[in-house]
């Protein structure tokens, strides 16, 4: 039992000692080495290897007991006693087979290595982009090992090189590069430049090498590489789902894309080819004017097509999407080809109609234009789609696709137009809404309007002509010698009274246009007076081209719609280009043109499909026609003027021609003109206002000329200032009687109209004097601030009839200060002319300030205002000189005054039409009485004037013969005409007095200049009138006092108030001797300042 538990011992000793010894190659005994003598290569490209061994004892000496154990790589060891070993199927990689051989006394250990390489060479071919545009391409060659065995990578030329192209391309033999050697090369391929499109392949040639296992090179799928390249453009297209419509604009066929649906407005692109960039970034490269993008999730067909809806648009809008092609690179690295914006019209609101008409709302006319304006353009549109009642349509016309015409013919007295609900739409589908309903008073000219506006102007126009042909014989007779000279009644009188009723036809002419609906009978009466302003259409203005108001965006011209008033020549013209934008989109700016409407007022007028703007209408014809008229006038002036300088007989007086000198009557058309030319004015700058698409141009014209109107006014206030106020150049006389006594109906008469007073204007420089006559319509029938010639002469005179003398210069020491009160009040009153002018401008402003249909209130109150405070000023202060003109003045003015507060009652107050003609019958006949009053003091004055033409029996016949005379001395001879006046008149001498000379004003101021006819005077006798005039005036300053003047204060004031300074001495005159003065010789200066 011992023992075999000790056998036991000793065998595990030995098993678990023995593999020590192995491995540490350390045995008790001899040495042992292990030699191979049959192994594979270092590398080996089989997978099988066989190898034989031998055991050697102290060196050289074989072991033949030795017994051997193999291991291949990690596996167990196994007895290989055989000294030969066999493997198969090894795997590629590196491999260790280790031998050991041992005896009982010795141990030895050989390791061998190698590798096992089945797996042939290959090489992998790149290109820098596969898809590419450029004209080479760089292609990498990677192999898979070192390639190192047979002749290697070469490409010495286009036909021999180891890469291989198949296609529009080859190698470039001198671009080899070799970037690791026998592992790695480099170099270009071209692509052909004749291609613009196409595919090359690339593939590694065979046997090109072998590597270190001499496995030969072998190609795989990496071996080949396909290379695109296209040069041609990539496009883009942009789409949406909006529908289209052909429509035919302006006489070409285009296509127009609008909707009424939000789901609809999503917007596609589509490329022609696939693009690199991704749906984020292409959004950034899309842009709007109007809302968001947002990208639609779908299909991109590999990159060709996007989708983006529109979301946060207003209502109505006009959509443009832009894209940057710039930044889109398709895969062959071609930028995108710039595209068009897309535009379309998206649009949700219902189309608004307005109705209106140029007649008014109320009208004589029996056919009645009718503008019906949509505020965008619709299509659909007829004239079977308009309501008429009280009237039929008489034609239609379109004259654009937001603008119609119908014509409706009255049959009643109301005209009732509307366009119904939901008749027609628009270019997005929107229904229309209902119109307004137009209501139009349908009326005939009032026979009294048209027989009284005839009558007064046929009236004027032929006292007109009479009162120039008096004016003309009157300057003729005086180049005859008939006249020593002109007095001022022979100049100013009837020029004076004929220009004030010509303001007051001017006044009520403008009226029309006052910002209230005035009467029947009146607005017709004022229409048939109008020519005062003046007011007439324009030459080129027909009568059958009804004036239509239309929008002027769109605008009727080259971009806007055909119409069918364009005559043949305009399509002829346009219609050669209808084919070349044949379905061409619409752009931004067209999409506002055609569809789009600023507002619904009326910018601008239509005349037969021209454009005419309405916010010069009035301006072109009323200047127009002033150009016209007053051109003609001073025209004529001239030409007249020219006949009576060749006709003067007295060379001395050649540069005197009366009342044709100049510029007294320019002056007068230039004050008559200042209310028309204001009107014209202003209503260019209302225009501009009121209608926003009118030129600024208009604005400017109509400030300027308004300027020159305040310039205007400027220098009349500054003349009257200057001149008369401080005395500078003028210098106004009136004579006084002391101790006069009046009845109760004559103070009536003098607190009423004035003291009628005589009174004279005279210049401070004797040479300037023919000023009296050229600037005489600004103050020469007014008072002004007096110098007073006082008087107590009594007694008779044999000249007492003669009431045209004016006093000598010798006799003006005998003037007396007038009171400080009356030279206050006398300076009032000659701003009268001023207050007159600034009424009438401000009514021509005002005129122009409002159009048809409008009503205002504060403009008729401001009026009225300054109207009422001019009446109280004509009868508080009694400017004029002459009785008969202030009452004829203080009538006119209260006229005015009742329009102005007729149209007031207007304003505030809603009559029915038999209460409102008869508040039109009343104002025609506030018209008439003022112009009756102011002809009947006309014809008076041509009355007096004709008898003044004889100077010696003052009789009518005598002075008509005369005012033949001077009318035919204009054409026949001078000698002829002068042989037929009288001879007693040529002499300056009078029947009635005997053969005495006459003392003619002219004769007096003849002699105070120095300038005295030979032999025709009686020197003596007329210092004697002198020396009495002089014994009669009085010098005592406290005794001498002047009549309380009824125009400057109350008749009861203190006669201290009154006090007078004179120049001379002082002198007590009792009653008696007051008595024994000849009265004559009052008579005979008063006279010196008689009128009419």
């Amino acid at each position: 039992m011992g023992l075999l538990k000790s056998a036991w011992l000793l065998l595990l000793f030995w098993v678990v000692s023995s593999p020590l010894c192995f491995r540490f190659h350390y045995c008790y005994g001899s040495e042992l080495s292990v030699k191979f003598l049959k192994a594979p290569p270092a590398t080996s490209r089989f997978s099988s290897a066989k190898f034989s061994f031998q055991a050697f004892e102290d060196g050289n000496r074989t072991c033949s007991s030795c017994r051997f154990h193999c291991k291949l790589d990690d596996r167990f060891s196994f007895d290989c006693h055989q000294r030969r070993v066999s493997y198969t199927k090894l795997l590629d990689g590196d491999h260790t087979l280790e031998v050991c051989a041992n005896k009982m006394h010795g141990f030895g250990c050989n390791t061998y290595h190698w590798t096992v390489d089945t797996v042939s060479p290959t090489a992998f071919v790149t290109a820098s982009m596969p898809f590419t545009s450029a004209k080479n391409v760089s292609v990498n060659i990677t192999f898979t090992e070192p390639c190192v065995g047979g002749r290697g990578f070469r490409c010495s030329s286009v036909n021999a090189c180891d890469l291989l192209v198949y296609g529009a391309g080859q190698v470039i033999p001198s671009s080899l590069t070799v970037l690791d050697q026998f592992l790695k090369y480099s170099l270009l391929v071209g692509l052909s430049p004749d291609a613009q499109y196409g595919r090359i392949v690339l593939v590694m040639n065979k046997n090109v090498c072998s590597d270190k296992a001499g496995n030969n090179f072998k190609r795989a799928l990496g071996s080949r590489f396909f290379v695109h390249f296209d040069r041609r453009n990539v496009f883009v297209d942009l789409r949406t789902h909006v529908p289209e419509k052909l429509l035919k604009l302006n006489n070409q066929t285009r296509t127009v894309q609008a909707t009424n649906d939000n789901d609809k407005l999503n917007v596609y692109l589509y490329f022609s080819e696939p693009v690199l960039n991704s749906s984020t970034e292409i959004l950034r490269l899309l842009s709007t004017n109007q809302g968001d993008l947002l990208p639609v999730d779908g299909k991109t067909n590999g990159n060709r097509r996007f989708a983006f809806m529109v979301t946060n648009t207003s209502r109505r809008a006009i959509v443009t999407v832009t894209l940057d092609s710039d930044s889109i690179r398709s895969r062959h690295g071609t930028p995108a080809s710039p595209t068009a914006p897309l535009t379309f019209l998206y649009d949700t609101e219902r189309p608004h109609v307005l109705l209106n008409t140029t007649s008014g709302m109320r009208t004589r006319k029996h056919t009645i234009p009718v503008w019906i304006k949509f505020m965008k353009p619709v299509f659909g549109f007829n004239s079977s789609f308009v309501s008429v009642s009280g009237g039929y349509l008489d034609s239609f016309e379109e004259l654009s696709g937001s603008i119609y015409i119908v014509y409706v013919k009255a049959n009643t007295s109301t005209i009732s137009v509307k366009v119904p609900e939901n008749v027609t739409q628009d270019v997005a589908g929107n229904k229309n809404l209902a119109s307004n309903i137009l209501e139009v008073k349908h009326y005939s000219v009032p026979v009294l309007s048209s027989v009284i506006s005839w009558i007064s102007t046929y009236i004027f126009l032929v006292t007109s002509f009479v009162a120039g042909l008096l004016t003309l014989s009157t300057t003729s007779l005086y180049s005859l010698g008939a006249f020593p000279r002109p007095s001022p009644y022979l100049i100013s009188d009837p020029t004076r009274n004929l220009f004030r009723t010509a303001c007051h036809i001017q006044f009520f002419a403008l009226s029309r246009w006052l910002p209230v609906t005035l009467p029947v009978d009146y607005y017709e009466f004022v229409r048939g007076i109008q020519w005062i302003i003046p007011y007439f259409p324009l030459p080129w203005e027909t009568k059958h081209k009804e004036q239509i108001m239309v929008a002027t965006s769109p605008y009727i011209g080259p971009h806007s719609y055909i119409s069918k008033t364009q005559n043949d020549m305009i399509n002829l013209q346009t219609s050669t280009n209808a084919e070349s934008v044949y379905g061409l989109p619409l752009t931004a700016m067209e999409y506002r043109l055609f569809f789009e409407t600023s507002n619904l007022k009326p910018e601008a007028e239509h005349v037969l499909g021209l454009p005419h703007s309405t916010v010069w209408r009035d301006f072109y014809r009323i200047m127009f026609w002033l150009a016209i008229i007053g051109g003609s006038l001073v025209l004529l002036h001239i030409f007249l003027s020219l006949i009576l300088k060749f006709k003067k007989a007295h060379t001395e007086k050649k540069r005197s021609f009366g009342a044709f000198v100049f510029p007294r009557f320019e002056l007068f058309l230039l004050i008559l003109a200042l209310p028309s030319i204001c009107k014209a004015a202003r209503s260019l700058i209302q225009g501009y206002f009121k209608h926003q698409g009118a030129a600024e141009a208009s604005v400017i014209v109509g400030i300027l000329v308004l300027c020159v109107v305040a310039v205007l006014l400027l220098a009349l206030f500054i003349f009257l200032s200057f001149g008369i106020t401080f005395g500078k150049l003028l210098q106004y006389k009136e004579i006084h009687q002391e101790g006069q006594t009046f009845h109760w109906y004559q103070e009536l008469i003098r607190v009423t109209l004035g003291p009628g007073k005589r009174g004279q204007w005279t210049w401070k420089t004797e040479k300037n004097s023919v000023y009296l006559t050229r600037l005489g319509p600004v103050f020469e029938d007014l008072r002004g601030p007096p110098k007073y010639m006082l008087t107590q002469i009594s007694g008779s005179n044999p000249l007492k009839q003669r009431d045209d003398r004016i006093i000598a210069s010798d006799d003006e020491n005998e003037d007396a200060e007038a009171p400080c009160i009356q030279k206050l009040f006398g300076i009032l009153r000659i701003y009268y002319t001023f207050l007159e002018t600034v009424k009438r401008v401000c009514l021509g402003i005002i005129a122009g300030a409002y159009f048809d249909n409008e009503t205002a209130k504060t403009p008729i109150v401001v009026l009225l205002s300054i109207t009422s405070f001019q009446l109280f000023f004509l009868v508080l202060k009694k400017p004029f000189i002459k009785k008969k003109v202030q009452l004829v003045e203080i009538i006119s003015i209260a006229c005015q005054v009742g329009v102005f507060a007729s149209c007031l009652t207007l304003l505030t107050k809603e009559f029915p039409e038999a209460s409102a003609k008869k508040l039109g019958i009343f104002m025609v006949m506030l018209f008439l009485i003022g112009f009756i009053a102011q002809m009947c003091n006309e014809w008076y004055s041509l009355y007096k004037q004709t008898k003044r033409l004889d100077q010696i029996n003052r009789s009518f016949l005598s002075g008509l013969k005369m005012f033949i005379i001077g009318i035919a001395a204009l054409i026949l001879p001078h000698k002829m005409m002068k042989s037929k006046i009288p001879a007693a008149q040529l002499e300056g001498r009078s029947n009635s007095n005997g053969g005495i000379p006459f003392s003619t004003p002219e004769n007096r101021y003849m002699n105070s200049s120095g300038s005295r006819s030979s032999g025709s005077l009686d020197k003596p006798w007329l210092r004697q009138i002198r020396e009495m005039a002089k014994a009669s005036f009085t010098r005592d300053r406290s005794n001498s006092k002047v009549p309380s003047d009824p125009s400057g204060s109350k008749s009861g004031w203190s006669s201290s108030i009154w006090g007078t300074k004179t120049s001379g001495s002082s002198s007590k005159n009792s009653s008696s001797d007051y008595k024994s003065r000849p009265k004559g010789l009052y008579k005979d200066l008063e006279a010196i300042f008689a009128s009419k």
